[in-house]
């Protein structure tokens, strides 16, 4: 057996005793914690424009979604998209959104601003057309009206009104209408009775009669309204809204509705003709928050994240620092070549995620809203948690190498154990990338295919760097026993 004889003690520039690696855990700590500190007060100063700028491939991808969606309506609806259509759509992030609007709310909007308008518009959405009138129907209407009979009182009340305020010309083509079969009712019938319903609908006291008041009075109180809302007469509404200020537009839309009523089993249902129109509106999209107190906790979360990511670097500093000092003397230098190196990978796991994840995930996972027709509503929250998280499991799992290379210094794992187990590794590898990023297959293949090569590399970097040399393995003298 060889034992070494030398007069230098290899640990004497080591040792520490309990206390003083104690007190330099108590200095490393506070080191780490006061980078933290300042790290989230730089965060939280900064919260709102990270916040914003977290935002930027959510509203981008939300703006191609919307845009591809609507070119897939146009494509349904036309079978092709206008090319003068598509810079709107690809460059301008425009989208369309077909609307339906009242022509006479249009009207008077327009009046409010142009006052000369009305002058050049005869428009008349209130009144009747042929159009309202079901032309098998016609003949009953008339024989009601020229009978003025009815199986109630009240509705025969109403339609001797409607009978009197006719005109003789229109009471004589009523009287022909009534006795013609369904099918020999022409589009002149249906024109000669449109006509005098669109008059009776402008008269200026056909609701101030006596045989229209019952539909015109609210309904008495029932005791059950303080357990529910109480029901209400809207054209009592409307009423009184004319009797307090008169207005020709509303009396014909009330006019309109007594005498739908009276007739409602001859006409078609009654419905304000809309017209439908385009309007081009930013596909661009603003996350939601659906509580009072989430937009102040999301302020919270990106200030203190953000602080946790500026201060690692340094945190990390201060630990290998820590470690540094159970080093021999001469692997200290080793500090100072693998904490670069950590940092350099963990700030690329970020980049990767941020710059070249987020992107395809969005659009796969977009793509099943648009197959399913499902708009997405995504809130603020879940996209901070998911944008500020999966870069920091990237972060991590790019520490690989440097992990490989640590347990093969310690001699658990040897170059060759790697290379002969590589198959099981990136099976591994492809199981931790799957539990690190969301249940879709695009963010796992783009952490698991990194982590591969990374996996090589650390494979090179056990081959090729240096090891530790052993500090026995020195020029001594050594004495043979037997």
């Amino acid at each position: 057996m060889n034992f070494r004889q030398s007069s230098e003690d290899l640990f004497e520039k080591t040792r520490m005793s309990f206390g003083q690696h104690l007190e330099e855990l108590r200095t490393t700590l506070l080191k780490c914690v006061a980078a933290i500190a300042l790290g989230c007060i730089i965060g939280f100063t900064f919260a709102s424009q990270t916040v914003e700028y977290l935002k930027g491939p959510l509203v981008k991808a939300m703006a191609e979604f919307n845009s591809a969606e609507a070119a897939e309506d146009m494509i349904e609806r036309e079978g092709y998209v206008a090319p003068e259509l598509v810079p709107w759509l690809e460059e301008e992030k425009l989208i369309p959104r077909r609307m339906k609007v009242d022509p006479g709310e249009l009207v008077r909007a327009l009046q409010s601003v142009i006052p000369d308008f009305g002058d050049q518009v005869n428009l008349k959405p209130y009144g009747f057309r042929s159009s309202h009138f079901k032309p098998s129907a016609l003949p009953k209407l008339a024989q009601r009206l020229a009978t003025r009979t009815d199986d109630s009182a009240p509705a025969s009340k109403r339609l001797e009104e409607v009978w009197t305020r006719l005109s003789e010309a229109e009471r004589a083509s009523l009287k022909d209408i009534a006795v013609k079969p369904s099918d020999a009712i022409t589009n002149e019938d249906t024109a000669a009775v449109a006509t005098a319903f669109d008059r009776l609908s402008k008269s200026d006291d056909l609701a101030k009669a006596d045989a229209f008041a019952d539909l015109l009075t609210e309904e008495p109180s029932r005791w059950q309204d303080w357990l529910e809302p109480p029901a209400t007469n809207p054209l009592a509404k409307m009423k009184q809204s004319l009797d307090e200020e008169f207005n020709a537009v509303a009396n014909q839309r009330l006019n309109r509705a007594l005498l739908f009523g009276l007739f409602a089993g001859q006409m078609e249902q009654l419905k304000t003709d809309l017209v439908s129109i385009e309007l081009w509106e930013s596909a661009d999209f603003e996350p939601q928050s659906l509580t009072v107190t989430e937009p102040f906790m999301i302020w919270m979360k990106a200030g203190l994240i953000s602080g946790l990511i500026l201060a690692l670097p340094v945190v990390m500093y201060f630990l290998w620092c820590f470690v540094a000092e159970g080093l021999y003397p001469h692997e200290k230098k080793y500090v100072h070549i693998f904490l670069p190196i950590s940092i350099l990978l963990f700030v690329a796991g970020l980049t990767l995620a941020f710059f070249f994840v987020f992107e395809p995930v969005l659009g796969f996972l977009f793509s099943f809203n648009r197959q399913m027709g499902i708009a997405p509503q995504m809130r603020i929250n879940d996209w901070l948690s998911f944008v500020m998280f999966l870069p920091l499991g990237f972060g991590v799992a790019f520490q690989l190498p440097l992990v490989m290379l640590f347990m093969n210094r310690i001699n658990l794992f040897s170059v060759e154990a790697y290379l002969d187990k590589w198959r099981i590794a990136v099976m591994c590898i492809f199981v931790l990338s799957m539990i690190l990023t969301p249940a879709d297959p695009i963010s796992m293949l783009l952490l698991a295919i990194p982590l591969t090569l990374l996996y090589f590399l650390g494979v090179g970097m056990c081959q090729w760097m240096p090891g530790n040399s052993n500090p026995f393995d020195s020029d001594r003298t050594y004495v043979k026993t037997e």
